[in-house]
């Protein structure tokens, strides 16, 4: 079977973008407008400015990371890359764009393998946390969120199969991930394997603790941000209720049918605020407001990262 080549379809990253026009247009232009034009500037502001938080967890985050595989970065050269890796992922599918640190580690000299294994090992970070605080959220909300419950329970049990492969049968897990890797990749592709291994040995506890704990200060302030959205648009949702629905639509807009979660983000309000009597057009708002800040956000992640680069 033929693997669809993203780069030649095109098309697939409209699918999202295309979505959203046909709910606006099914919803009313005008009535999103009007929620929009009562949005509180106040709430607005506070969610821009949350980037200056999330971009310095992220980055000292990254750097402790890094010190796992003795790779040592100033604060100034990791928010350099971590801000620069940010705004290409705004504009490109699937957050592609976060790849760039890669190819930054690459050119100051150190092995591919391991600047591959540290991508690997922070999106899978910030994968694990999204899909448990959106798990946990969704679970204080059960009664609203009992089909979500149930594909996020099955989620959970093949990562937590893949952890226990992980643990106790490294070498077969090693066999399936050599499967997805074109044959020619191999040898480099078992180089970045054993790096990841490496990353969990037990002399690196310390250390894995501390990427713990920025992720989750990352995480709340991110979703903090988000509330205070909802927030700007005169919506009162509870904030734990608001957090699992910014989890799911986070997890979702890892799709390559999507740029900047537009589509799938949208997508999911509208199912998952419905139950609380939120109207579509609000929803959408909702969505359009996330994007704003978003998008604010990253101008102001490549100001840091001019900043930091002449530093």
């Amino acid at each position: 079977m033929k693997i669809p080549n993203f780069k030649e379809s095109w098309w697939w990253h409209l699918i999202g973008p295309l979505a959203v026009i046909i709910a606006i247009v099914l919803a009313g232009p005008v009535k999103v407008w009007q929620v929009l034009a009562n949005a509180k500037p106040g709430f607005i502001a506070a969610a821009a400015v949350m980037a200056i938080p999330i971009i310095i967890a992220k980055s000292l985050r990254w750097k402790l990371l890094l010190r796992s595989y003795s790779i040592k970065l100033g604060f100034a050269e990791s928010t350099y890359m971590y801000s620069t890796a940010m705004v290409l992922s705004a504009v490109t599918p699937g957050k592609l764009g976060d790849m760039i640190k890669i190819v930054m580690l690459i050119k100051k000299g150190f092995s591919a393998a391991k600047a591959m294994a540290s991508n690997v090992i922070d999106r899978c970070f910030d994968l694990a946390f999204v899909l448990l605080i959106g798990y946990f959220s969704m679970l204080f909300f059960s009664g609203k969120f009992t089909k979500q419950l149930h594909i996020i329970n099955l989620i959970g049990l093949l990562l937590f199969g893949a952890w226990l492969l992980f643990i106790f049968k490294k070498h077969l897990l090693k066999k399936i991930f050599l499967k997805l890797i074109p044959a020619k990749y191999h040898a480099q592709a078992k180089q970045t394997w054993m790096e990841i291994t490496d990353t969990f040995q037990k002399d690196k506890i310390v250390l894995l603790l501390g990427v713990v704990l920025w992720t989750l200060v990352h995480w709340f302030v991110y979703f903090f941000s988000i509330y205070l959205c909802s927030r700007a648009v005169n919506l009162e949702i509870p904030f734990i209720y608001m957090t699992g629905c910014a989890a799911v639509g986070t997890f979702l807009s890892l799709l390559p049918i999507t740029v900047a979660g537009i589509g799938t983000r949208d997508g999911v309000y509208i199912l998952l605020l419905a139950p609380l009597g939120i109207q579509t057009q609000q929803a959408l708002a909702l969505s359009a407001m996330v994007l704003a800040v978003f998008l604010l956000n990253c101008v102001i992640f490549y100001l840091i990262s001019l900043l930091f680069k002449q530093n």
